[in-house]
């Protein structure tokens, strides 16, 4: 009874596994390499990229995500976040400083469907490395907001800025409408608006730039490390669609 007991449980355990990830299509992702990188070799088997996330996300409009670089042997200019299964399968791409080759970024995005979530990272000389995750989630892209609720642009692009020792943490109060979503007043569609730049600056210097498409989150989130202790002030400038320019500073605690 007990081995019965045993094969029972551990063959529920492998379903719920597997079930986990099942619905994340692997088949999209020859299409999407080619559209985007062509030919160009992308290197799966390394161990300084790794991008984490939940198995099953409970909201598809908020998937928590981090990307992790270690310091190596390369240098590292950008990193990519790429959605297989999304309308908008290029989330955003992360522009990299000296002060931000050693990277734990964390941010938030929509899914529309269980898809894989990639992290590609590209070297000053041209070679791509890759890590990948499964990701169960949906409707994030397309679900409902109601463009009239002024709780959305209240307060628009008032930002949160926190810094400690190698933390920087920041939120941007914004709808970052996805251009999927239906104004159910009119049947259309709300036109998409979204923070399209952010810039990480200390002391008027560049530490990260980043440049995000509609896969982001309602209210972007962003919270990373620098390799470095910082000091002195951290700026932050975002730009949005529409051309509105957002800025805050703060002194490191």
């Amino acid at each position: 009874m007990k081995t019965l007991n045993f094969i029972l449980f551990s063959l529920i355990a492998l379903f719920a596994s597997v079930s986990a990830y099942a619905d994340a299509n692997p088949d999209i992702w020859p299409y999407l390499k080619e559209k985007e990188f062509k030919d160009r070799l992308i290197t799966e088997n390394q161990n300084f990229l790794k991008i984490d996330g939940p198995k099953r996300a409970s909201s598809g409009a908020q998937v928590p995500v981090t990307i992790s670089l270690k310091k190596g042997n390369h240098d590292i200019k950008k990193i990519y976040m790429y959605i297989d299964a999304n309308p908008g399968q290029h989330a955003a791409t992360y522009l990299l400083t000296d002060q931000s080759q050693e990277i734990n970024l964390s941010t938030r995005i929509r899914m529309e469907t269980d898809s894989y979530v990639r992290a590609i990272a590209e070297t000053s000389d041209g070679q791509l490395f890759m890590s990948a995750i499964p990701i169960r989630a949906s409707g994030g892209c397309s679900g409902y907001m109601d463009v009239h609720d002024p709780e959305l642009t209240k307060d628009l692009g008032k930002i949160l800025l926190k810094t400690q020792n190698n933390f920087v943490t920041t939120r941007i109060k914004h709808p970052n409408f996805t251009g999927l979503q239906k104004d159910l007043d009119s049947g259309g569609y709300i036109p998409a608006w979204i923070i399209e730049n952010i810039q990480f600056n200390q002391g008027g210097k560049k530490i990260l730039v980043v440049e995000n498409q509609i896969s982001i989150s309602q209210d972007p989130f962003l919270k990373f490390t620098t390799p470095n202790k910082l000091s002195g002030s951290i700026e932050i400038i975002a730009r949005d669609s529409k051309g509105n320019q957002f800025q805050s500073t703060t002194t490191v605690n």
